[in-house]
């Protein structure tokens, strides 16, 4: 194995974590800025910002009893060797904390 690979990858992953964190700050603000300015959407060279409205639903005791129900059978099945899974390679990277 390519230890400067492995490397690359960390240093990589690290500033994607970073980026991740800037973007949201920066998309909380524009938001807040947009609202404030009473704009749904904003041209400009970079491209267009527009505030997107997403719904987010509760449901009633009934239908989070059927989740539930759901979640059992799924598991049920699972321990009883009914439902079937595949499996497939993937990296797991966990980074040193200083």
């Amino acid at each position: 194995m390519k230890e400067t690979s492995c490397q690359e990858y960390a240093v990589i992953k690290a500033q994607i974590k970073e980026l991740k964190i800037r973007e949201e700050k920066l998309k909380v603000e524009i938001v807040k800025d947009l609202i404030a300015s009473g704009e749904e959407t904003v041209d400009l060279p970079v491209g267009r910002f527009t505030v997107a409205r997403l719904k987010t639903w509760d449901y009633t005791p009934k239908v989070k009893e059927l989740e539930e129900a759901f979640k059992a059978q799924k598991a049920s099945e699972q321990s009883t060797g009914d439902a079937t899974y595949t499996e497939k390679a993937s990296l797991r990277f966990s980074e040193v904390k200083f």
